[in-house]
């Protein structure tokens, strides 16, 4: 078997594809440095143990005097993210193709508060408040499989604008929203569902966002939001706006099975208008309540600004935010995306984006055999 370094290659091709997705992504880098040192962080951030910080990604590759070429390839150097990002979706694109877009927040707790984006701020993940960033990742997910394709590091009001992608100052919503509607569109990536799994209150200007750029969303809602029943035959029609967690507790007893995901309803809606605007603007959508208990409250809340959709799919789709969720968690934990250290924000970029695709590597690894077919 082969080896980089000082370990041995894990088995079940994980060294192949490894190999071929430095030959696709790294293209962008028009320097042989730049193109060697890429391909020693990914293996390094494949193979390092414990976290995956530049001093053990080098000594995992065997290049322990190389620690400080590759601390300047992260935080010095010239190239940019974006490139290797879109060949990365695109790879992912040709082994497993999306079915929806998902995003999904990720909290990285970071001990001081000079790195770009630190806050203290709940962290949903493990029930506290944390001194971190938030940062809103975009996965392709297919079902067999979820990859992590774009990053977008969230800036509060006192954050500096440090990249022209990123705006200090904008929303949660707005920076969720933005991960995918502007590098992505820019892509010309394909155009499918887009399951926004970050919790909110502020749902109109994302789904006129959406609505505008010509995307179907599910957007997740909290229980508090206010929304209107839409169908005279459902109880709370012409109660005008209630809680989403009332709307669903009145229609409980229309729930119905989804293989694979529980119980689930979806409840015609008026959708809430804008600022300045009435409260409703006669469109109407469909809010879904999930419940893997029958006899609790819905785990989850969605919103959408389509009728047209059967529970059935909204609920598939939205059991590939749950899909994202599980394999950023087995594969992101071992392959270090929230694992850097420094405070340079082209340098948190270009770390995330080499951790994404060793993502994409021990995905592709875990889900497909060496000859391109699907593992049982």
């Amino acid at each position: 078997m082969d080896r980089r370094g000082g370990r041995q290659w894990p088995a079940g091709g994980a060294h192949d594809v490894a190999a071929e997705m430095s030959e696709v992504l790294f293209r962008s880098l028009h320097r042989s440095d730049q193109r060697a040192r890429a391909e020693q962080y990914l293996h390094g951030l494949l193979l390092a143990e414990g976290r995956k910080t530049i001093r053990n990604i080098a000594t995992a590759v065997g290049a322990p005097g190389g620690q400080q070429a590759l601390h300047h390839f992260i935080c010095g150097s010239t190239w940019h993210w974006s490139p290797l990002r879109e060949a990365l979706a695109r790879h992912a694109e040709d082994f497993a193709p999306g079915r929806a877009w998902v995003v999904r927040q990720m909290i990285i707790p970071k001990r001081g508060s000079h790195s770009a984006g630190v806050l203290r701020q709940f962290d949903p993940e493990r029930g506290h408040m944390v001194n971190g960033q938030r940062a809103f990742g975009v996965w392709s997910a297919s079902g067999a499989m979820a990859v992590p394709v774009n990053w977008r590091l969230f800036l509060p009001d006192s954050g500096p604008g440090e990249a022209p992608s990123e705006r200090a100052g904008e929303t949660a919503e707005e920076s969720a929203a933005a991960a995918v509607l502007e590098d992505m569109r820019t892509w010309r990536m394909p155009r499918r569902p887009v399951v926004l799994d970050v919790r909110t209150t502020r749902i109109e200007p994302v789904l006129r966002g959406f609505a505008e750029a010509g995307l179907p969303v599910l957007a997740r809602v909290c229980g508090v939001t206010r929304l209107a029943v839409a169908d005279p035959s459902l109880p709370g029609h012409g109660l005008g706006p209630l809680p989403a967690l009332r709307v669903l507790e009145g229609v409980r007893g229309l729930r119905r099975r989804v293989a694979g995901t529980g119980w689930a309803v979806a409840v015609p809606v008026v959708l809430p208008g804008g600022p300045g605007r009435p409260a409703h603007e006669g469109r109407t959508g469909l809010l879904l309540g999930e419940w893997s208990d029958p006899d609790g409250a819905p785990e989850r809340i969605w919103l959408t600004g389509t009728d047209r959709t059967h529970v059935g799919e909204l609920a598939r789709l939205a059991r590939l935010a749950r899909g994202a969720a599980a394999h950023g968690e087995r594969t992101g934990a071992r392959t270090g995306l929230r694992d850097f250290k420094g405070r340079s924000f082209p340098g948190w970029h270009r770390h995330i984006t080499l951790a994404s695709a060793a993502c994409a590597v021990s995905a592709l690894a875990d889900t497909y055999g060496r000859d391109g077919t699907r593992c049982a």
